[in-house]
């Protein structure tokens, strides 16, 4: 069953002397209790897609078109009041930065029963106290540990009380945006599997955000490579992994360096990490960096070219 259909949604910052897209007509969807990643290097809109699918987008961002259906409502045309009983309680966020997400004069374990008694103003606060200590047993964190002030918590275990607040209401959907950033390989895993778990146990369907590919793959069903606020390849894990076919996807391939030599790129093809200036939307974005771009690429707007049920690529040469 189809939770989340993303069509064409295309977001733009607003700065002093111009608008700068940041996502350009992204089109996903997302089955309850399946995950997808989102992939890409810093800049390219990853998180501008989770933040517009929240509501949670800067004054200055502007959705230029597209829809986002969720549960048979369409969030952009959502007013305010209703978005904010959607926000939380059917949708949910692991964010990027753990430290920063926690109010430092504030007990961890209030502000989890401030989210829930927000959205169940029906539950007493001590049935609240009781649903932070069972989240907290969940998430591996001691339940004596729920009333301590973030100073006192670990990187780690910031970030699994972020989750155990994501999971506070029970969502459908939680997007996790680089939960594992600023920790170190062996949190990192303890975390990703502690994601995996609970989605697996609660049925709860996952976005998840990073530029790390294989991290993503360790989550994920399926996989969406950005670059330049764009989705340029969709598909399968084994898909992507297996047989890259946009040139973009080949070069993030390359740089992660695997054990068993699953992805069959040549290293020295790999292209330099510039970022142009301003290309035409009526171009391809990558056409600086691509080491396959010809003059027709100059000419001819990318098209999506489906390479199997599953598996497509934005690009005018990938066939």
């Amino acid at each position: 069953m189809t939770l989340l259909e993303v069509d064409k949604l295309s977001i733009a910052y607003r700065t002093r002397t111009a608008t700068a897209a940041a996502v350009d007509g992204a089109s996903f969807c997302l089955e309850k209790g399946k995950s997808v990643g989102i992939v890409g290097e810093s800049g390219c809109g990853k998180t501008t897609i989770g933040m517009g699918l929240m509501r949670l987008l800067p004054p200055n961002a502007v959705v230029q078109g597209g829809r986002i259906g969720f549960s048979g409502m369409n969030l952009l045309a959502l007013p305010d009041d209703r978005m904010q009983t959607v926000r939380w309680k059917r949708i949910s966020m692991i964010f990027q930065a753990a430290m920063n997400a926690l109010n430092p004069v504030h007990k961890v374990g209030d502000q989890i029963i401030e989210a829930i008694r927000t959205h169940y103003p029906e539950i007493s606060r001590s049935d609240a106290a009781a649903r932070v200590e069972q989240l907290y047993e969940m998430v591996d964190i001691p339940r004596s540990r729920a009333f301590d002030y973030p100073h006192q918590y670990s990187g780690g275990m910031k970030q699994r009380a972020i989750i155990a607040m994501a999971l506070s209401c029970n969502p459908d959907l939680i997007i996790a945006d680089e939960p594992t950033t600023a920790l170190d390989v062996i949190v990192q895993d303890q975390i990703i599997r502690k994601i995996k778990q609970i989605q697996h146990e609660q049925n709860i369907a996952v976005i998840f955000i990073s530029h790390d590919i294989g991290v993503v793959a360790e989550v994920c069903h399926d996989i969406m490579v950005m670059y330049r606020g764009r989705i340029v390849e969709s598909g399968r894990r084994e898909e992507v992994f297996r047989t890259p076919a946009h040139p973009y996807t080949q070069a993030l391939l390359a740089s992660y360096l695997t054990i068993d030599g699953v992805v069959d790129v040549d290293f020295t093809q790999t292209p330099p990490c510039e970022y142009p200036g301003e290309i035409s939307p009526e171009i391809c974005g990558y056409i600086e960096n691509c080491p396959r771009a010809t003059d027709a690429c100059r000419t001819r707007k990318p098209q999506w070219r489906e390479l199997s049920a599953t598996h497509k690529v934005y690009c005018s040469l990938c066939e």
